[in-house]
């Protein structure tokens, strides 16, 4: 049996044969030894208080004994998708290089994943792939639907809970991260779609300096697919009432909401479409708010000057929604220039029309809706839906002083939609070549195998140079 011991000021990293054991103020925490790497899976890093599950965090107790980090499965209640989560899923993933230690502390990265605060997990990501590069990787788990966005005219509710979460996450780095090997000075944070739009909104945090870089991918807080919405104060009442109770304030709601199996309130939030995500918080005294105004107001020239920031988008962010469609879909489709527009803009009916006219003929010409145009649509919904808010969170970037680098990702090379000319590249389609991803085939071709490596050797030099 292979046994080496390290010890370093006041960590103790043991390693027995396969099983790796550090010493942290919170306890022993033990992961998996691999050949270049060593994973620590599901680590706690704040527990949720259950009497009020959708507000502020409670920090997570020392361990009584060993910590066995072993198990990235653990997610929080999702609205779509899955019905497995648990409430205490306040946890995250780290991977790390073998050589990490104190005495060589490593870059970081922290990775906030995307699914329209919905759905989705850090365990969904794994890092076996860029933490070859010599970085640490780091995937968080956060509250999502109601028990992380619920915004409310209450002082235990005031918003944005999931986004305080991943502001928990990032403090527990900045403190523990050390006893592995990491560099609590070299952080970069990054997030793909809505997780993109959180690291978008962290950088116009007041809150102390926890990051360093960032990478914004295929998002923005600027998107008009509703990442940052008008406060329904009164969605803790609307949810019971769905649900067959009668109440009559936001106190009791909650109170009986934290009461019920987070499937039921998730049942009800898609039983009404209600669309729970970034607000600008009411503010209340004694509590910390993270934001309370409208992005177009933000600003925050301290911390973004001189801020390395990568952003980027695919070339066809929306292809998904169109792709491989028959005539039918098309047949039964409402007029999509329509519909967003009339969303996104307080229009009259006649300058919707007009405006709607004109959009459509600068991406369709004198086309019918049909198959033959779904790259036309597809422009035209990416350019609407993301494309738009990540050019206007660049500008603001390089307004702020920040260093830009720009991407565009097209590579179609493990792209479902090959059959499709010149179809280029769908949303998340680049994550496949970043991360060990559960939803994505492996990659088998050495043409996706180089891409993969030029991808990671990207992502990661940007982490340790900017």
């Amino acid at each position: 049996m292979v046994k080496c011991f390290v010890i370093l000021l006041s960590i103790v990293l043991q390693c027995y044969g396969e099983k790796y054991q550090v010493v942290t103020r919170k306890g022993l925490i033990v992961g998996d030894r691999h050949d270049e790497y060593t994973t620590f899976l599901g680590i706690p890093y704040a527990k949720v208080n259950e009497e009020n599950p959708f507000g502020a965090t409670l920090e997570y107790p020392k361990f009584d004994r060993p910590y066995i980090a072993n198990d990235s499965s653990v997610i929080c209640p999702q609205v779509y998708f899955n019905d497995n989560g648990t409430i205490q899923c306040l946890q995250l993933n780290i991977y790390a290089p073998n050589t990490a230690s104190r005495n060589n502390l490593m870059p970081i990265l922290v990775w906030f994943h995307g699914g329209g605060f919905a759905f989705g997990s850090g365990g969904e990501y794994g890092g076996k792939y860029l933490v070859k590069k010599n970085i640490i990787v780091i995937t968080v788990n956060y509250r999502l639907g109601a028990y992380g966005f619920l915004c409310l005219d209450n002082p235990q509710v005031p918003g944005n809970q999931g986004i305080k979460d991943q502001i928990e996450a990032l403090r527990w780095i900045r403190s523990h991260i050390v006893h592995f090997g990491g560099d609590a000075n070299k952080v970069t944070i990054a997030g793909e779609s809505y997780g993109g739009g959180a690291v978008d909104i962290h950088l116009y945090s007041k809150y102390e300096t926890l990051f360093h870089k960032a990478i914004v991918q295929s998002g923005s807080i600027y998107v008009t697919e509703g990442i940052f919405v008008k406060p329904d104060y009164h969605a803790a009442i609307k949810l019971v009432t769905n649900l067959g109770y009668d109440v009559t304030t936001t106190r009791e709601a909650l109170r009986i909401l934290a009461k019920l199996n987070p499937t039921d309130v998730n049942a009800a939030t898609r039983n009404m479409s209600m669309v729970l995500t970034l607000c600008a918080e009411k503010q209340f005294k004694g509590v910390q708010n993270f934001i309370t105004e409208n992005p177009f107001a933000l600003q925050n020239s301290d911390r973004i000057d001189g801020m390395p920031i990568m952003i980027g988008y695919t070339s066809q962010e929306m292809l998904f929604e169109f792709a491989n469609k028959p005539q039918s879909f098309y047949d039964n489709m409402k007029d999509p220039f329509t519909v967003q527009i009339e969303k996104t803009f307080a229009l009259s009916k006649k300058e919707l029309e007009k405006i709607s006219s004109i959009v459509r003929h600068f991406y369709l010409g004198y086309k019918d809706l049909g198959p033959e145009v779904e790259l036309e649509l597809s422009n035209f919904l990416s350019d609407f839906s993301i494309n738009y808010g990540a050019e206007w969170s660049t500008n603001r970037y390089v307004e702020q002083g920040a260093t830009v680098f720009k991407y565009l990702f097209s590579y179609t090379g493990a792209s479902e939609y090959m059959n499709i000319t010149d179809a280029g590249a769908s949303h998340t389609e680049e994550l496949k070549y970043l991360f060990d991803w559960i939803w994505a085939a492996p990659l088998r071709n050495p043409e996706q195998l180089m891409m993969r490596e030029r991808m990671i050797r990207m992502w990661a030099n940007f982490v340790k140079y900017g």
